[in-house]
């Protein structure tokens, strides 16, 4: 009879491998944030100056890319920015690196013009920058994306019509917002974070609809968390459940505190996606699967259609 202890590797690799396999599941938000007819719509538009919003943000791709995610957008988490002692401690996000993972020098989890954007930005919504689009043809599929200081200079520039706050990024097309506002992301992008590689979690992520460029930001950051949160995670779910995304554990608890799988993915790799894509479903007015603040929810609602 085998002995236990060769058997539990071979038990151990193929859950993984069951995991890296799952299946991808449509799951639709009920209700979905947007009609039929609108949602259709935007997915027949087409943004006509991506090149030029990541250009903007610096992510725009490298002709010495080595692979298929890197050929669509740069990575916003490398290299990460070191900083002084004194300015991790006083940056949660560098401080929970330090704390959690020892890093030394301290740095804070994603590249300079992540920190630089993350630590100057503001969060209000009379203040926080804005995306704003603006169709260019009668029938209303092509549009150009631009970033605005506030929400008052796009007002103030005929045509325009805010898409989300914050700059624009990777995720900013109407293509992306259908998906956001049709699909469960928590849950399906939970199963293309499990793919072995970064091309593979890149190709889940477009066959959940979402654009190249914004598949990539995803890609990015379900990769970043499984390199830094792996073992948090499994300590917070257990390693069957997560492997088989039937983890039971809340992701907020009584005290409206993210558990801490979630809380890691929050601080180290948050900032990085929230640059790289420019659209989060807070930003665009959509309430996530998992409880938020209503302070971090900018309601606003999205009319760009004649019907």
């Amino acid at each position: 009879m085998p002995s236990i202890y060769r058997i539990a590797p071979l038990i151990f690799f193929g859950l993984l491998l069951s995991a890296c396999k799952q299946p991808l599941e449509r799951v639709e938000l009920s209700p979905p944030a947007f009609d039929a007819a609108t949602l259709a719509q935007m997915r027949s538009t087409e943004a006509s100056n991506m090149d030029v919003i990541l250009e903007n943000i610096h992510l725009q791709p490298s002709a010495s890319a080595k692979n298929q995610t890197q050929a669509l957008l740069a990575s916003p988490y490398q290299p990460n920015k070191i900083l002084s002692a004194e300015a991790c401690k006083a940056d949660v996000n560098c401080n929970y690196a330090q704390q959690h993972y020892y890093m030394n020098p301290p740095r804070f989890p994603a590249r300079a013009e992540v920190y630089e954007w993350w630590t100057s930005r503001s969060t209000q919504a009379d203040q926080a920058a804005v995306c704003g689009l603006r169709f260019e043809d009668s029938s209303q599929t092509r549009y150009s994306l631009k970033t605005f200081p506030n929400r008052a200079a796009l007002e103030a520039e005929p045509g325009y019509l805010l898409t989300h706050f914050q700059d624009c990024g990777a995720c900013s097309t109407l293509q992306d917002l259908a998906v956001y506002g049709e699909l469960d992301l928590t849950r399906m992008a939970k199963t293309c974070s499990k793919r072995m590689g970064l091309d593979a979690k890149l190709a889940c992520m477009e066959e959940i609809g979402f654009t190249p460029a914004c598949a990539a930001s995803w890609a990015y950051n379900g990769d970043k968390t499984g390199q830094t949160c792996a073992l948090t995670c499994v300590s917070e779910y257990g390693l069957l459940p997560l492997l088989t995304g039937t983890e039971t554990t809340p992701p907020v608890n009584e005290n409206g505190e993210l558990n801490a799988c979630l809380l890691c993915d929050e601080r180290m790799s948050g900032p990085g996606f929230q640059y790289s894509a420019g659209r989060t479903r807070r930003n665009s007015g959509i309430v996530s699967e998992i409880d938020r603040p209503d302070a971090e929810i900018y309601p606003f609602e999205h009319h760009y259609f004649t019907f």
